[in-house]
């Protein structure tokens, strides 16, 4: 291996090694044997330690999924053996486009026997996603997924397909022109290189040479010279492990090198070990949450909060703590001083090889006397076709798209329109309603073993995507069903789901597990209002706050409601009235918040609307138990707490975004409630009534009663831009819809105006630009309306 040089000194060395003598014609005619080795320089991707075990690889990668690798001894190791495969991306290297040199070599050999190969996968989303989106193509293969350079169990080495959207896991072998060597059969304990040139041969054409070698001798094993287009190299690169034929076989990899400028490096790229913060401000109280990888138990463990005064130079300690469940270090400062904005920094292993400095800005508190700003998020389901099992991305209905696996239509991470305009818009406060992730995209949930890795790869997800608000900005974050592996949730203070069966109330999953997903997402909120656990010890999290001159109440809607799906006991036995919504508790946090910090407005946040606004494919009431519709009696004493409090109510949830006011008596008499679109998600529900309703402002608006029998009026509705009926006519047992194009996403945007004493409620779709001087929102939007009237 050559000593490392820098990036610069490298490209020019590289170009002036391609155009002496005319790079092609060195190679000479014996190009399948290797010959291009001497042409271009490699330099070492990765500084990972050799003396360690840990499940994080390095900066450099980011492994799909994050429990399948681990990194041990220097080695990149595939843990896991079935059928589909697993990935890592190379974060800090591209294939650029242009007639140009490169080479990607590593060291890989077999940890257990069977069937199938390890290698290179390369051009991972044509050159078309966003770097973070390229480095989670997986094993299915689809558009966009790239070329695979493989080294099999037989010996030979073989260039795969990876872009087939009918065979989406045959990784059928591509024709070669040259092949040689004697190709013995992997086995355990080998250590080979395996190497992939790209030789330029103009007019974006170039041939694909890739030979492995036995490391320690040099000999050479197999050779095969693919003539290929730049089209299916340009994009990101990634290693791969892979059965062909049932499961079994598992692979290592490490000492990952490129040269030339074909690959580009971009070492800002690194990620990691802090991935993210989250903080909370409540009056003189900082609560600050840093998220990292999963690092190992002998690697630092502990991390420090750093702050200067913004403008100034000097960094000064706050707080060290512990690096907790969860990979977490959570940080609570109680004399802080809100007046000023500040840097801080996270620093980790200071004077090691794995020091870090995530930094970041903690707002000052905003004035009373102005406007505050709240930015609504949730529903973020990252995929809507799954990376890990076959799945179509046919158009089954009008108007829809074919959505391509590994392309911007499929994949909605890393939300960058969303993100950018959102960030644009300059919320003072980020909410996260919940459903943060689904629990089956994009790969198959796993409850056994291995639970809180698996929550932990969904949930990095959602936060590499919205990080870059949430350590600027501060941000409440709400769990919700998905968060916790449920379709639907009905807590029941916490119990177990009887035979792990959701549809009858209950956790399906361990305690101890529930409570680090609370602890990942919302140990930063502001300190709750009573911390005693439920049953089986679950955390709660419900809280008050005060930020901006506003008055915040956060609400736990789910942990604490007592009905089900049936509506029966396990027995088959109906369940005995009343039932409750919001649980004791939280009525009587509720009737206390209502006398707290008076005259300033007052906010509730919580994750589902209190009511059914759906309607069938024919336009009727729909009784949905996942609303909080129900429990009746439940749902009529929450409407008439935060009634009586004059809040607003905001949350998120139905993917269906809505503004109403909800009546008790009669269709206007409790307080008003807006639902966020989602930012991205499957399941589509509507509000389209058969008739027009009395008191009208608009389309699909007006009194109306749900099917629970509760009243309210709805003020306005941004429903799919395909009618359910249309939709039901295509996929009668199915709601699910993958094209943007006609479904109505985005986010919210709340603005409370002290001078005037008003608010200011805006729906906006995720791909429009705010700051375009034809920027406009989903029909019914904006809204203002008196802070006296709610």
């Amino acid at each position: 291996m050559n000593t490392p040089i820098s990036r610069r000194l490298f490209l020019t060395a590289t170009s002036r090694l391609a155009a002496a003598a005319g790079w092609v014609a060195a190679i000479g005619t014996d190009r399948g044997a290797g010959a291009s080795a001497a042409d271009v320089v490699l330099t070492r991707v990765d500084a990972v330690p050799t003396t360690l075990t840990r499940t994080w690889l390095a900066p450099e990668y980011w492994a799909n999924r994050v429990g399948d690798w681990r990194l041990s001894s220097g080695r990149i190791e595939s843990l896991t053996s079935g059928s589909g495969g697993r990935t890592v991306g190379v974060l800090t290297r591209r294939i650029t486009s242009g007639d140009l040199a490169g080479a990607i070599s590593m060291r890989t050999g077999t940890l257990a026997s069977g069937t199938g190969f390890s290698g290179f996968l390369v051009g991972t989303g044509g050159g078309a996603l966003d770097w973070r989106a390229a480095a989670v193509v997986m094993a299915a293969s689809g558009r966009g997924g790239g070329l695979i350079a493989a080294y099999d169990s037989d010996g030979h080495v073989r260039f795969r397909e990876h872009t087939s959207e009918s065979d989406q896991f045959a990784y059928a072998s591509l024709p070669v022109t040259r092949r040689a060597g004697p190709a013995p059969a992997r086995r355990l304990g080998e250590d080979v290189e395996l190497r992939l040139d790209l030789v330029p041969l103009g007019a974006g054409r170039f041939d694909l040479v890739l030979t492995a070698r036995d490391a320690a001798s040099g000999a050479l094993l197999s050779t095969a010279t693919r003539p290929g287009a730049e089209a299916e190299l340009v994009g990101g690169l990634s290693l791969i492990s892979t059965p062909t034929s049932g499961a079994g076989v598992r692979h290592w990899m490490r000492a990952l090198s490129t040269g030339g400028p074909k690959i580009a490096a971009d070492i800002a790229r690194r990620t990691g070990p802090v991935l993210g913060t989250l903080y909370s401000l409540n009056r003189s109280v900082l609560k600050l949450t840093a998220q990292f990888m999963p690092i190992g138990a002998t690697d630092p463990q502990t991390a420090t909060l750093q702050v200067r005064a913004a403008g100034t130079t000097t960094w000064r300690a706050r707080q060290s703590v512990g690096i907790g469940a969860g990979f977490t270090a959570l940080f609570r400062v109680a004399d802080w001083d809100g007046t000023k904005e500040w840097d801080y920094r996270i620093a980790y292993a200071v004077g090691t090889a794995q020091e870090q400095y995530y930094t970041g800005t903690v707002r000052k508190n905003p004035p009373a006397s102005g406007q505050l700003s709240i930015g609504m998020i949730n529903c973020t389901i990252h995929t809507f076709r799954p990376l890990d099992r076959k799945s179509s991305g046919a158009s089954n209905i009008p108007g829809e798209r074919f959505l391509g696996l590994y392309t911007r239509d499929n994949l909605y991470f890393p939300y960058g329109d969303l993100v950018r305009n959102l960030g644009r818009q300059r919320p003072d406060l980020l909410v996260a309603f919940g459903d943060q992730y689904y629990e089956n995209w994009p790969t198959r949930r796993n409850i056994g073993n291995g639970a809180e890795l698996d929550v932990l790869s969904r949930y990095y997800l959602w936060l590499w995507s919205f990080g870059e608000l949430t350590r600027n900005t501060p941000t409440v974050c709400l769990v919700d069903d998905h968060d916790v592996y449920h379709g639907n949730l009905w807590g029941w203070s916490g119990k177990a789901a009887p035979n792990r069966n959701q549809s009858l109330g209950g956790y399906i999953m361990p305690p101890a597990w529930v409570n680090v997903v609370q602890r990942i997402q919302c140990s930063h909120n502001p300190d709750p209002y009573d911390p005693a656990p439920v049953l089986q010890g679950i955390s709660v999290y419900y809280s008050t706050f005060s930020y901006g001159g506003v008055s915040f109440a956060v609400l736990e809607d789910r942990k604490f409601k007592n009905t089900n799906k049936t509506g029966t006991d396990q027995f088959g036995n109906p369940l005995p009235e009343p039932r409750d919504l919001l649980g004791a508790r939280q009525e009587k946090f509720l009737g206390a918040w209502a006398a707290m910090n008076p005259g300033q407005p007052r906010v509730c946040l919580t994750q589902t609307v209190f009511a059914c606004v759906q309607t069938n494919p024919r336009g009727f009431p729909v009784s949905d138990p996942d609303s909080n519709g129900s429990p009746v009696g439940g749902r009529r004493t929450a409407v008439r707490l935060l009634r009586d409090a004059g809040a607003l109510v905001l949350s998120g949830d139905q993917h269906l975004a809505s503004l109403i006011r909800h009546g008790l008596t009669t269709f206007t008499d409790g307080p008003v409630q807006f639902s966020a679109p989602a930012a991205g998600t499957a399941y589509q529900r509507w509000f389209q009534p058969a008739r027009q309703l009395p008191n009208a402002t608009g389309p699909n608006t007006g009194d109306f009663t749900d099917g629970f029998g509760n009243k309210l009026r709805v003020l306005a509705v941004a429903n799919p831009k395909v009618s359910y009926a249309t939709v039901h006519a295509a996929q009668p047992n199915d709601n699910n819809i993958g094209d943007r194009v006609v479904k109505s996403e985005g986010y919210g945007i709340v603005r409370i105006n002290h001078a005037d004493a008003t608010v200011r409620l805006e729906c906006w779709p995720w791909d429009e630009d705010p700051t375009a001087a034809t920027a406009s929102q989903f029909p019914g939007w904006p809204r203002v309306l008196p802070l006296s009237s709610l």
